[in-house]
Formats: C-alpha cells, structure tokens, sequence
C-alpha cells in the first residue's frame, strides 16, 4: 500500500472536527468552582508545604484565576483555527458493542514529499493536543534535506479528550494497539514508525511504554519500527537473561564501550547508585507506602500512585464532582513530574479543563485495566521489535537510571541516545531529545528497511495553508503564550461536533 494514498471503504468515513463546548456545562462549572470547600491543612514550614500534597497556598490563586481570567472560548477558537482535526468510527473486536469508537486525531502533513509517516502516541493521561510543540519541527524541519520530515497521525487515547471510552473493562491496551493501527491503515499508511512521548517508568502503570512498543510487537510487517522513552526494563539477571548478564558484567568490569554500553553509562550507573543511597538514608520508605509509589517489577511509576485505581468508580465520583479535586489532582502530578516546571496558571488549567469537561473517569478506568493487563503482559513472550532507546540522567541525576542495552533483554535495540537531566514534561521541555529519538530511529529503519521509503507523489501532499510552518509556530507561542499547551476536550454530553463535510 503507498504510504501517501489514502484508501477509505464505506463505513469509515474520516470527517473534520471542531469543538464546541455546551454553555450550560461551562455555566455548572462556574457554579461548583464558588461553591468549593477546602480543606484545612496543618500548618507546615514552607519547606514542608508540598508533603501532604496540593497547599491550599497552591490552589486558591488558580481558583481565583480561573473565575476572573480564564476563558474556555479563547482557548476553543484557537484550537479550532490553527489545527487539522478528525474523527472516525473504528469497530472494536470482542469490545461486547456494536457500536464503534469514534477516535479524535490530528493528521498533519508535511508539505515533503519524503516525508515518513509517524504515529505519536501522547503521554497517558494527556491528549494528542498537549504535543503541539513537537508539529512544526517534525513536519516542517528547517533543513529539509538533512533534516527528516514527518506526515503525523496524533490520536488520543480512548476516554481522553475527544476520543470515546471503551464500553468493556478487559484487554484495554491491546484493544488501544488495534484501534490506532486500523486508524493507520485507513488514512493509507501501509508502513510507518510510533513514538511514545513520555518516560515508560514514570507512566502510570507504564502505559506509555506498553502502548508503544505493543504496537511494534504484534503489527511488525506495518509498524516498522518504535521510539521508546525509558522503558520498563531492568538491568539483565543470571538465570533469566544469562547472556545479557554476562555481557553487562564484562562490559561493566572494564568500563568498556561494547555490547551497546557506552562510558556515560558507568558515570550515570554510579552517580545513581550514590543519589539512591543519599535518598534512602534522608527518608526511608515503609512498606505500606511501597504500593502508592511502584507497580510491578518494572519500575512503572505513576503520578499519583495506585490510590483507588482498583476500583476507578471511587476516584470517578469524587473527581466527577470537583474541579477543584482534578485541579489538585494535576498540580501534585504536575510537580512529580518537575517540581521547578514553568507552566503559566493558564496552562495548568487548560490541562485540568481537558480531563473535567469528558470526565476524568474515562482516564481512571482505563488506568485500573492497564494495572491488571500489565500485569499479564510481563508474563506473555514477545516478539523482539525495533526500537530506539532515549533514557534520561546521563549526568548521574536520576536515582534509576537505565542503560539502553538493558532493552535488549526484550527488544531489538537499533539506536539509543542518552540525555542529561530528566524526562520530566518531556514534550513540553525536552523536545530537542525526544525529536532526536525520532530522527534516529527513522534514519536507522531507513538502512534496514526501504518500506519505509515513500514514493514521490504525482502533485503536493497537502495546500500551503494546511501547513504548520516552525516558524509560525514559534511565533504563535508567543501570541499566545497563555494556552502554550494547546488542550482538546470531548464528551458526548458536553461538546456539540461541527459537522463540516
């Protein structure tokens, strides 16, 4: 199948997509934001505030803000007038329906004609809207020549945003795999390579690393290749992964660049070693705390732990209720994932107007399957994909840090790169590493396998305007500085779709 041509059959007609949030929603939102009660909270040093989770000194300026500045409308129009946006309806095997899924996508070409399609998976529980600073330098790079564009299918994950939750509670991963490449095939890309956009071991129940290299695992033939970001892997045991080990001890021994181990890794390996040591000494963890901080074996580590995610109905009828409880909720994630970040008060509250107007419950449950199809996922042999490896604390900064050739193990590893620092917010302040991840992984399937090549079209992939220039987009930064993150939101009771066809 030429990976520029679409072929769409009856029944899965791809329409535009524009958002109108009901006024009498926004209204009920306005309305419950005058009438939160807070907690009272023990009065703690400064130093100490963050211990028990959101200050109320956190949470009563955003409040106040988003009364008296925030405006939802702005925020819609924008969103309305500077991305392609689509939905489809994509039938879902065994899902106990026959009612399909309706998936919300942003679909952007890049205006060349080399250019190879890309699947980019957003960080679990965001939305493909939350990836705008990675558009125009994928699909529209500088250097051209020398620089790999992308054509880029950006979906999000069932029950965020604007995409449909799944109406059955087993195999949600699996079913996410198939629904994102039968979107894939019905745009016309019979071959194309993914990308995860957030750190597998600080993903909840590491869904963005299963979700990603699933993908690559059970469509090889399509799927040819996938960018990992610190994925769920350990370093290689005797008696379980023998040869890895033995390979790791040798290279370990002589501080060798062999066997896919490079020199940082030493550095980083002990400066980890020393930083998880200093930790351990300031402040032990019992083992009751050991369940809310690491799932598995994997080193999967969620935002918020696995506090109610057994039973999502309980998170759901606290957090459906409270926008003030979701707000907390996303600042003390936020902070996990970058205590210095520097998102604007706007920004932190498009991230929470995305997960109330659907409902965060979509994004609870489908959490809670995750943990339970984790845990079966670990026991399935796989089959060894392609990836590229990004790993995060070169410099000795992350008290876990993992050698790419520890993928090995479970992967075919085909390029690594090692960062300094760490992933943190990695769309939003570690583009240039995560854009770098892409290119190698591209430029590496490229010289392996030439499916990936796409053919020269007869005339241009898509009008001048439909483009996302880099520098337009530098520029509308900074017009709009406070909606940088650029969020979607859906719910079928909530959001009127505009039909444009």
């Amino acid at each position: 199948m030429d990976a520029s041509v679409p072929n769409i059959g009856m029944g899965e007609e791809i329409r535009p997509y524009k958002i109108h949030v009901s006024s009498k929603y926004l209204d009920l939102t306005r309305k419950k934001l005058e009438l939160t009660r807070l907690p009272h909270e023990l009065l703690l040093p400064r130093a100490r505030e963050w211990e028990y989770g959101t200050p109320k000194a956190e949470i009563e300026p955003l409040i106040d803000f988003w009364l008296e500045h925030y405006t939802w409308r702005s925020q819609e129009s924008h969103l309305n007038s500077t991305l392609p946006q689509f939905r489809t309806a994509i039938q879902v095997p065994s899902s106990g329906t026959n009612v399909p899924l309706r998936i919300h996508f942003l679909h952007i070409k890049s205006p060349y004609r080399h250019a190879v399609p890309l699947l980019l998976l957003p960080a679990f529980p965001l939305t493909n809207l939350s990836l705008v600073p990675l558009f125009a330098p994928l699909t529209d790079p500088r250097s051209p020549t020398s620089t790999q564009p992308f054509h880029l299918v950006v979906p999000s994950i069932p029950g965020l945003g604007f995409s449909d939750a799944f109406q059955c509670e087993n195999g949600l991963l699996e079913k996410t795999v198939d629904v994102f490449h039968t979107l894939m095939g019905r745009l016309g890309y019979g071959f194309y390579i993914a990308s995860a956009t957030g750190s597998g071991r600080e993903s909840p129940s590491g869904i963005d690393y299963n979700l990603a290299r699933m993908i690559g695992e059970k469509f090889p033939e399509n799927c040819l290749g996938v960018h990992l970001i610190e994925p769920c892997v350990e370093r290689p045991k005797i008696g379980k992964e023998t040869w890895m080990w033995a390979k790791f001890v040798l290279a370990s021994f002589f501080h060798a660049n062999m066997f896919g181990y490079d020199e940082a890794d030493w550095l980083a390996l002990r400066e980890s070693a020393n930083m998880a040591q200093q930790t351990a000494n300031e402040r032990s963890i019992s083992d009751e705390e050991r369940p809310l901080l690491r799932i598995g074996n994997a080193g999967a580590y969620g935002a918020v732990g696995m506090v109610g995610l057994r039973e999502p109905n309980t998170f759901a009828y606290a957090l459906c209720d409270s926008p003030v409880g979701l707000l907390s909720l996303v600042c003390s994630a936020l902070r996990r994932k970058n205590p210095q970040h520097n998102l604007t008060r706007a920004e932190i509250i498009d991230v929470t107007q995305l997960a109330w107007l659907p409902g965060p419950e979509g994004a609870a449950r489908f959490w809670a399957a995750a943990i339970k199809e984790a845990e079966v996922l670990e026991k399935q042999k796989r089959i060894r994909g392609r990836v590229a490896i990004t790993v995060f604390g070169s410099d000795g900064t992350v008290p876990d840090y993992v050698c790419p050739a520890w993928a090995n193990t479970k992967h075919d590893v085909v390029f690594a790169q090692r960062a300094p620092g760490k992933a943190g917010l990695c769309s939003w302040e570690r583009t240039d590493v995560l854009i770098a991840g892409i290119r190698g992984l591209a430029r590496e399937i490229d010289l392996l396998d030439n499916r990936l090549r796409v053919k020269p079209l007869e005339q241009v992939v898509m009008a001048e305007a439909e483009a996302i220039p880099e520098e337009a987009g530098e520029a509308e930064v900074v017009a709009d500085s406070e909606h940088g993150l650029q969020l979607d939101v859906e719910s079928p009771d909530t959001v009127v779709a505009v039909d444009m066809s």
